[in-house]
């Protein structure tokens, strides 16, 4: 799925951010990956990219600290969760925190060919919520609805 595709289905959920917020850069991407020894799959990039131009209720977690949506980072996500939560399985990456503990997560094992997971706080438990990321983008209109 290319960035413009994933555009229109963000455009037909979305509304637009307010401008002068940035896209990580390709340096704190790196960053992000070498943390985590895997490479993050095209279509989350590029839709984390593309939330600097969109409002995404809830909170998806930044890459780096550029002018942002401010959302805490990935990082510091996995930090906390990882220290404080002894159920957090350290292949997760979070993305996308719903509130409440709950979050949509990759798996650093699987990247870039992740499926989607949903990490239940209340059950302490993660569970696969759909086969990739392109299938929970092309999802999100009906999610959000």
């Amino acid at each position: 799925m290319t960035k413009d595709e994933i555009r229109l289905v963000l455009d037909a959920c979305l509304q637009r951010e307010s401008p002068g917020l940035e896209s990580p850069s390709s340096e704190e991407w790196q960053s992000l990956e070498g943390r985590y020894a895997c490479r993050i799959p095209a279509e989350v990039r590029d839709f984390i990219d593309l939330m600097a131009e969109y409002e995404f209720p809830g909170d998806i977690l930044n890459v780096g600290g550029r002018s942002n949506n401010g959302n805490d980072t990935i990082e510091l996500t996995y930090e906390f969760e990882s220290k404080e939560n002894p159920t957090w399985s350290a292949e997760m990456i979070p993305f996308y925190s719903i509130g409440n503990g709950d979050y949509f997560c990759v798996s650093s094992l699987q990247c870039p060919e992740s499926p989607v997971y949903y990490y239940y706080a209340e059950q302490g438990l993660f569970k696969h919520y759909i086969d990739s990321f392109k299938d929970w983008i092309l999802e999100l209109p009906r999610f959000l609805s």
